[in-house]
């Protein structure tokens, strides 16, 4: 027999908005508004914290995200049947060797041509002066001598500030190193952990962790791809202009690449002071132009070719995610725009799904069917055992 129904209970979900009461309507409308004012709010809190603390925030994050990338080399050594943890610390004793050759290479390779920088620099500067003397760009008049000395008093009035902000990036390192090590070693665990409250709507959290570290994979693989693709050929165009240091400006535009607009324009202009300082002007110019073509147009399209296949993202959005990336969260920002955009867009996917018919659970109390279970329905159409 049927239960009374509660006239005071709320109207069913799949009620039209149209059809339910005004003040169901307002209610409603009043409570989305609030859940919108409570994440804004939430949000702006957290950005907050997150700016105040951005010299331990950032290597953080980062650290998080190179332990993401490199979590399958230590699956791999462990199915090879070394520990966890070894494994973890044979991958971060690769990869600061890594690191240390090429800074080394770099600054080794740039300190032996400062010298001839500087010359070739000062005489293209006096160039400049003879060619524009008498018009109205002549900068003839420009005292290099004050010039300078302003700049050197500059410098060290910001040397307490760079010498802090030195400090604070050198223990956010040591701090990321740390932070690093335990995610590759701990990975199962915290995935297991992150999975357990990461379900939404009818996916699993397993499924929306895996989907996540899927991203970020895919992207960074994309990313990595047309980076070397750009530094090696760079790299060749360097070597047929006769412009020495050949691997330092592949390895400075490899790496400098992952940081959008301001990566490329650190390298472009190392490998064109290297090209000025040892070949001259004009080898320096055609270097450029070509930095220029394989920056803004080989690797943009090959990233944007393989991201949107990929990811399926679109390269407007892509670009937009990046600006609002930047303005948000800076060069980090940027830098993660891309994989958070679509991990965004995962996230509404899996809340809009639906659970299948067979998952949902089943009716109770006042919206419980009133027939008996033996004379329900069979499902799929096929006959109910009488037994």
């Amino acid at each position: 027999m049927m239960l009374p129904t509660d006239p005071r209970r709320a109207v069913p979900d799949h009620v039209p908005e149209t059809a339910r009461p005004l003040g169901d309507r307002v209610l409603r409308l009043g409570r989305i508004a609030w859940a919108v004012v409570g994440i804004a709010a939430a949000g702006l809190v957290v950005y907050t914290a997150a700016s105040t603390l951005s010299g331990v925030v950032v290597p953080l994050v980062v650290a998080a995200v190179l332990g993401i990338l490199l979590q399958p080399a230590v699956d791999r050594l462990e199915r090879a049947g070394l520990r966890r943890g070894l494994g973890a610390a044979a991958v971060l004793v690769v990869l600061a060797a890594v690191l240390g050759v090429a800074v080394w290479v770099t600054v080794v390779g740039v300190v032996e041509q400062s010298t001839e920088i500087a010359d070739r620099l000062t005489r293209g500067l006096a160039t400049l002066q003879e060619e524009l003397a008498g018009t109205s760009l002549d900068v003839s008049g420009i005292d290099l001598g004050s010039a300078t000395s302003a700049l050197s008093g500059g410098l060290a009035s910001l040397f307490g500030s760079v010498f802090s902000s030195a400090a604070a990036f050198l223990v956010g390192t040591f701090v990321a190193v740390f932070f690093l090590f335990y995610v590759m070693a701990d990975w199962p665990r915290i995935e297991a952990f992150v999975a357990r409250y990461a379900s939404l709507g009818a996916t699993s959290g397993r499924d929306v962790v895996d989907q996540a570290t899927t991203t970020l994979r895919r992207y960074f693989g994309a990313m990595s791809v047309s980076n070397l693709l750009a530094a090696a050929l760079i790299a060749v165009a360097a070597v047929v202009l006769g412009v020495p240091l050949a691997v330092s400006i592949a390895l400075v535009t490899f790496v400098t690449s992952y940081v959008p607009f301001l990566g490329a324009i650190f390298s472009g202009a190392f490998a064109v002071l290297i090209a000025l300082g040892s070949r001259g002007p004009t080898e320096a110019l055609v270097l450029l132009g070509v930095i220029l073509v394989m920056q803004n147009v080989v690797q943009t399209l090959v990233l944007t070719k393989l991201s949107s296949d990929r990811l399926r993202l679109h390269p407007i959005v892509n670009l937009g995610s990046t600006v609002v990336g930047t303005v948000l969260a800076g060069l980090l920002g940027a830098m993660l725009s891309a994989p958070v955009t679509v991990m965004l867009r995962d996230v509404v996917g899996h809340l809009r799904r639906r659970p299948d018919h067979d998952d949902a659970p089943g009716p109770s109390g006042a919206d419980a069917p009133s027939d008996p279970p033996d004379q329900a329905p069979a499902r799929d159409g096929a006959p109910r055992s009488e037994g």
